[in-house]
C-alpha cells in the first residue's frame, strides 16, 4: 500500500514538473490558451523622454495587443543594456536583445560593407526626404538581405529614421557662424569623414567616449561637441554649453533591426503584427522626431543656451569643403566613388557624379 501510494505521489509530481516547463523562446500564454508566448527585449542607447522611446512605449502597447499578449515586450533604454550604437547591434546579433536600433556605420563595421558609410558622408545626402528615399531604395534592401545572410541580424524594410541633423557647440563662447568655431577644441564621431570637415574648416577634432562627453564638457577638456541638436537636449549636454550652431552637415540615422533566428521563429501571424507594427513604429517615430526638435530648442533656450541656424552661406562651405575632401577620396569617404554615385543615383542628382 505504501508503494503504492509512493508511485501515485512521484507520478503526480513528474505530471506538475512537465506541466510548469517552458521551451527556450516561449512559455505559456497568459489568456491560458496554451499557445505560445515571446520575449521581445528591445535595447537602445537614449534617454525615456527620446522620440525612440516614447515610440517604443506605443509600440509595446500596440503589439502586446494585437497578438493576445503571444507577444512580450522589455524595453531596455538609456543603454542599460547596450551602452553604444555599436553595442546594441552586437546584443542583438547575440541574442541578449531580440530588437533595437542601430546606425549603417556600425552595419559597416561589423560585415565590412562598405556602402553603408554613405550615410556618414556631409551633403550626401541633405534633407530628412533624401535619407529616407535611399533607406527605402531597392540598392539599400540588396544590402539589407546580404547583411542579414552574413551577420544573423535582420534590417526592416522601409527605411529609418533621422535622430536630428548634427549641431556645433561651445561650453564658453557665442558661436553664430562656422568661423567662430576656428581653433576650438570639438569633440566629434571618430570618422575619416568628419575628421576631413572638421579640419577642413579650422576645428581642432577631438575624440572622446561618448559616456564620457558631459565630464569632459563640464571639466573643459574639450570646448565644445558636435552631436545632433535634439540629442543635446534629451541626454543633458545643454547644461554645460553656451552656444549651438546647427548644420546638416551630419546626421543620426537609425534603421531597426532583429535577432533574424528569433524572427524566424514566430508563427507566420506574429511576424505579420510585428512587421506591420515596426511599419507604424517607424512612421511614428519619425513624426514624433519633428515636433520633439522644436520642443528641445525651446528648452534649451529657455534654459540660456543660444541655439543658432548656420546661414546658407555656412552651408554652403561646409559642402564645398566635404565634395572636396570626402566625397571622392575613397581613404576618406570609406566607401567607394560608385556607391556615392548610386546614391546621387537613386536622388537625381547624376549631374553631381563628376568623378
Amino acid at each position: 500500500m505504501k508503494k503504492k501510494r509512493y508511485l501515485l505521489v512521484l507520478a503526480a509530481a513528474l505530471c506538475l514538473a512537465g506541466c510548469g516547463k517552458e521551451n527556450s523562446s516561449a512559455g505559456q500564454n497568459a489568456d491560458g490558451g496554451g499557445q505560445e508566448t515571446y520575449t521581445l527585449k528591445i535595447g537602445n542607447t537614449v534617454s525615456d523622454i527620446d522620440p525612440f522611446n516614447v515610440a517604443y512605449k506605443e509600440f509595446e502597447k500596440s503589439i502586446e495587443e494585437q497578438s493576445g499578449g503571444r507577444i512580450q515586450v522589455e524595453l531596455f533604454t538609456s543603454g542599460s543594456i547596450g551602452e553604444t550604437d555599436a553595442d546594441v547591434l552586437d546584443k542583438v546579433r547575440s541574442a541578449t536583445l531580440q530588437m533595437g536600433n542601430t546606425t549603417p556605420n556600425c552595419f559597416a563595421d561589423l560585415s565590412g560593407m562598405s556602402a553603408y558609410y554613405v550615410y556618414g558622408i556631409p551633403y550626401l545626402m541633405s534633407t530628412d526626404e533624401e535619407l529616407n528615399k535611399v533607406g527605402d531604395s531597392q540598392w539599400i534592401d540588396d544590402l539589407n538581405e546580404e547583411f542579414r545572410k552574413s551577420t544573423g541580424v535582420k534590417i526592416f524594410d522601409g527605411g529609418g529614421v533621422n535622430m536630428g541633423w548634427f549641431g556645433f557647440s561651445s561650453t564658453k563662447k557665442d558661436i553664430q557662424k562656422i568661423e567662430d568655431l576656428k581653433g576650438m577644441a570639438i569633440r566629434i564621431n571618430q570618422t575619416n569623414q568628419m575628421i576631413a570637415l572638421s579640419e577642413g574648416a579650422g576645428i581642432n577634432p577631438q575624440f572622446i567616449a561618448f559616456s564620457e562627453v558631459y565630464t569632459a564638457l563640464a571639466q573643459g577638456t574639450v570646448d565644445g561637441m558636435v552631436t545632433n541638436t535634439p540629442l543635446f537636449y534629451s541626454n543633458g549636454f545643454y547644461d554645460q554649453l553656451k552656444s549651438i550652431l546647427t548644420t546638416h552637415c551630419g546626421e543620426s540615422y537609425h534603421f531597426y533591426i532583429i535577432n533574424d533566428e528569433f524572427y524566424n521563429s514566430l508563427p507566420e501571424d506574429l511576424k505579420g503584427i510585428l512587421d506591420e507594427n515596426v511599419a507604424s513604429l517607424i512612421a511614428r517615430t519619425r513624426e514624433l522626431e519633428e515636433s520633439y526638435l522644436e520642443e528641445a530648442v525651446g528648452k534649451m533656450k529657455e534654459h540660456g543656451v543660444t541655439v543658432t541656424e548656420a546661414s546658407e552661406e555656412d552651408e554652403k562651405m561646409l559642402r564645398q569643403i566635404s565634395v572636396d575632401k570626402v566625397w571622392w577620396d575613397e581613404n576618406v569617404s570609406l566607401t567607394s566613388k560608385d556607391n556615392v554615385n548610386k546614391v546621387l543615383e537613386i536622388l537625381g542628382r547624376t549631374e553631381e557624379g563628376k568623378q
